[in-house]
């Protein structure tokens, strides 16, 4: 009988241990792929949005936790606009808003006629005709999620507003946005006067060093806000670095508590084993080699563990970006380095739980567990 079959049959002679064990490393793996994957959508979402409206750089109020909960004035646009080295600065008010279906959606409001209006990809319709119009521009998925068209009414923040037109982007928060003009936002959300954050373009024809020095005046310039270029806000933004913390957290705990099911399940096996491998050392069985056919065994299971582990979490995490609370705001990134990862960490959990139970049994004399027998 060949080690691989050898430990086959181990493993199947303890069918319920055995599944018992290998859901634990399924439910750490998959809890790894689903969280990590989740919270770089949510990073690779901010970042894809901000490039496809061609901001280069975002405005908000200093020390804000994130880009919703900011407030600047309106009429900063104005004096970001004349600096050196900005083309164009448009106002934004950003907000998350609940839906009468109980799900939710982004609202978000320029300026009519401003630049971010301009880099829309309009597949049908127009854009809001004047500041004061209650109309509202949707993204693809956000018109299929509310099973309306060009002409038809939506309600937002309590108010019917007319759909005038539908967008597509490669941008999957674009395509699940629900855009109306400034003026409007302000006075539904008695924010007259303010806005979220400040657009800003800067001079195409600066290169990147350029383009850093430019923000830097900025900074000095205007010391009571933030500003970034859109790639660090994306890193440093309090959403993004929240939902990286909490999934690393929970899969850590996950793969911790994996560790613990196969060092219990190998530490058993050996104790219940003891007999069986003292008579491998007694006929000849090398150490390494008994060794190694517990850490094979703990191997299988956590190679099967692994693989499982990443379908599960792909599937899970595919399923909680298409629930109704956060549809259109985050498309898991499961990347094929991600996956790799993952079952090297499935291999890992295998070895770091099998290793003591493995020492512990080749320290033990053949012929004292004989005698205890």
């Amino acid at each position: 009988m060949t080690p691989i079959s050898l430990a086959l049959v181990n493993l199947r002679s303890r069918p319920m241990r055995t599944l018992a064990t290998l859901a634990s490393v399924i439910l750490a793996i998959g809890s790894f792929i689903a969280l990590v994957g989740l919270a770089r959508g949510v990073e690779s979402s901010l970042l894809s949005a901000l490039n496809d409206r061609g901001t280069d750089a975002i405005v908000s109020e200093a020390g804000a936790a994130d880009l919703v909960s900011s407030i600047v004035s309106e009429s900063l646009a104005e004096r970001l606009a004349e600096a050196p080295g900005v083309s164009a600065a448009a106002a934004e008010l950003s907000r998350l808003t609940s839906l009468e279906n109980g799900g939710s959606v982004i609202v978000v409001a320029w300026p009519v006629g401003s630049f971010p209006w301009a880099t829309l990809n309009l597949t049908a319709g127009r854009l809001p005709a004047s500041d004061t119009a209650l109309e509202v521009v949707l993204g693809t998925g956000s018109a299929a999620r509310f099973g309306v068209t060009v002409g038809d009414s939506i309600t937002v923040f309590q108010t019917p507003f007319e759909v005038v037109g539908i967008v597509q982007s490669d941008s999957i928060l674009i395509r699940n946005l629900s855009m109306v003009p400034l003026k409007v936002a302000q006075r539904l959300t008695f924010r007259e006067g303010q806005a979220t954050s400040i657009n800003l373009r800067l001079s195409p024809d600066q290169g990147p060093s350029e383009r850093d020095e430019t923000v830097a005046a900025l900074r000095v310039q205007f010391p009571m806000t933030s500003i970034e270029v859109t790639s660090a806000l994306v890193n440093s933004h309090t959403f993004a670095r929240i939902a990286d913390a909490l999934s690393r957290s929970i899969a850590i705990v996950a793969l911790f508590g994996a560790v613990l099911a196969i060092f219990n399940t190998m530490s058993t096996a050996v104790r219940e084993r003891r007999g069986e491998i003292a008579i491998m050392s007694a006929v000849g069985w090398a150490r390494s080699r008994i060794v190694g056919l517990i850490l094979f065994e703990a191997l299988i299971i956590s190679v099967c563990g692994g693989i499982l582990g990443c379908v599960a979490g792909i599937a899970v995490a595919e399923s909680v970006s298409r629930s109704a609370i956060v549809a259109g705001i985050v498309n898991p990134t499961i990347s094929p380095l991600l996956l790799v990862q993952a079952v090297s960490l499935s291999l890992l959990i295998g070895l770091a739980g099998a290793v003591f139970p493995a020492l512990q049994t080749v320290s033990l004399s053949p012929a004292s567990v004989l005698r205890g027998k």
